[in-house]
């Protein structure tokens, strides 16, 4: 019998015509298809642990001319790769000539040495480890010596339609301590970036060979020129100590990349800034004036504007940079909920698909027109939500906080209504310079507690990020306080909004 804490992940097609949905790859427990990329209408490069040693490799996936008419249940990937290790990353540039891919060794070691010294340690049986630096740990992962690093490889397809590497893949950090994609949550879709020609790469680390890693938060990008062997990489961002990070070149021009970069070095919460590149060591930022912290930036395909995601008011909204030359404001697409994931159409730079979450709803994926309409592409989960008592909504209101300043928060009432007295769950969000965003949340959901009969409110105190960089920064100095008196008086103000609650039934609860 499976493991009921596991699941599979497999892939799936399409059509945005006719909505019609076709099941890829065969369902296997413990099985999981991630990151996948097409090279040409009919061509898909994808991870998966399909692979008989159960390590995560490199598949390609060939789909029939015919899909939609196709009788066969599930298409069968090949293996490309076949390391000793997992392959954690990838990222193909748009010519389907080169990829990119890590690997965790240890930095002065290739992938097979780095096989060959974890197989000595294992029949070893020692289970000590000396650290002579920080970090021991960060978060749940002890750091015991391997490290991410990218690899470069020449890729071409055979005769046989199949593609190969047709070089030896060349560790871009080879004898360097240090990760890209950056730990905890970097990865190559946001970190790693191939130029528009497919000859030059731009990736972000940060400076783990020293215990100073423990308390910056300096994050650099560097380039390197792959027509050139042997070329080293250049750091382009080396003059800023604060963390900058997320290249993503032009689809057009191979001089220009853009970045997220913050100007505060050692203070994580700090605003990020987009920067433009144009290969000349000049950088320009971007709505140097906006009081918004941007999140993630995605270039539409004529190279000409750009999509941004970024937190406002509680809510994860997107908007479009029409030109990156002047001086006009960005337009808002979208304002509830909270949308992420835009992966533009490659014939339509006003069309995307995105993912749309909010209190109400899991996270779907969605269609956005060019008129500004959205069309949902996927209703996952809808059987199952039908069985289960949920809120139909939730609210926002504000009140006088601290220093007198306006504050919000959020209203749920219990999935049972308000006709009757409820007992009350008072959510406080970690941090603490986060926020309680309207999303269908993995860790805090706010429909647990409303579906047990709780009403449930929610403070985004002094601190919180989405309402400004200023209100962000009020607390540094402060972090015991403000938040506090925030916390205190939005409930006093909830209770006396929402006479329902009833104030002797009432728990805290919350976590960092």
């Amino acid at each position: 019998m499976p493991d009921l804490r596991g699941s599979t992940t497999t892939l799936h097609w399409l059509d945005l015509e006719t909505n019609k949905n076709v099941q890829l790859t065969r369902p296997i427990w413990g099985k999981h298809d991630s990151q996948f990329f097409w090279i040409d209408n009919t061509t898909i490069l994808f991870l998966s642990n399909r692979a008989s040693s159960d390590l995560t490799q490199i598949f390609q996936l060939t789909l029939p001319i015919d899909l939609l008419e196709e009788t066969t249940s599930f298409l069968e990937p090949i293996q490309i790769t076949n390391y000793s290790l997992n392959i954690d990353n990838l990222l193909v540039n748009r010519q389907a000539s080169r990829l990119a891919f890590s690997c965790q060794v240890y930095p002065n070691l290739t992938i097979q040495e780095t096989f060959a010294q974890q197989t000595t340690k294992k029949k070893s049986g020692r289970s000590v480890y000396q650290f002579d630096k920080l970090f021991i740990r960060h978060w749940d992962e002890y750091m015991t010596g391997p490290r991410h690093h990218p690899f470069l490889v020449l890729i071409e397809r055979q005769s046989n339609g199949i593609f190969r590497f047709s070089s030896e893949p060349i560790d871009v950090l080879f004898n360097i301590d240090s990760d890209s994609p950056t730990r905890p949550f970097g990865d190559a879709k946001t970190q790693w970036s191939f130029s528009a020609n497919g000859n030059s790469f731009a990736y972000t680390r940060q400076y783990d060979e020293t215990s100073a890693v423990a308390w910056s938060t300096n994050l650099d990008i560097y380039t390197v020129d792959l027509n050139t062997p042997g070329q080293r990489s250049i750091c382009i961002t080396c003059d800023n100590l604060a963390a900058d990070t997320d290249p993503s070149y032009s689809p057009i021009d191979n001089n220009v990349l853009i970045y997220r970069s913050q100007s505060k070095p050692g203070y994580e919460a700090d605003q990020f800034k987009i920067k433009l590149y144009d290969g000349s060591n000049s950088k320009k930022t971007l709505l140097d004036d906006w009081d918004r912290s941007i999140q993630t930036v995605t270039w539409s395909v004529d190279g000409q504007s750009l999509f941004l995601e970024l937190g406002e008011e509680a809510r994860n909204v997107l908007y479009h940079l029409s030109n990156l030359f002047t001086n006009q404001p960005p337009t808002r697409l979208l304002s509830n909920g909270t949308s992420r994931d835009v992966n533009v159409h490659p014939m339509n730079s006003r069309m995307f698909v995105f993912t749309y979450q909010s209190f109400v709803e899991p996270t779907n994926i969605y269609l956005y027109l060019s008129n500004g309409s959205m069309q949902s592409l996927t209703d996952h989960n809808k059987a199952l939500l039908a069985k289960v008592k949920m809120s139909p909504m939730a609210e926002t209101f504000s009140f006088s906080g601290a220093r007198g300043d306006k504050v919000w928060g959020w209203h749920m009432p219990p999935s049972s209504g308000t006709d009757k007295p409820a007992p009350l769950a008072f959510l406080i969000h970690g941090g603490p310079q986060n926020s309680w965003y309207d999303e269908w949340g993995y860790r805090w959901n706010f429909q647990t507690y409303a579906s047990q009969g709780y009403a449930v409110i929610a403070i985004n105190f002094h601190g919180s990020d989405s309402y400004g960089q200023n209100f962000t920064d009020s607390i540094i100095g402060q972090y015991g306080s403000l938040p506090f008196e925030d916390l205190q008086l939005g409930l006093t103000y909830a209770l006396k909004k929402f006479p329902y609650i009833d104030p002797n039934r009432a728990v805290a609860m919350g976590a960092s």
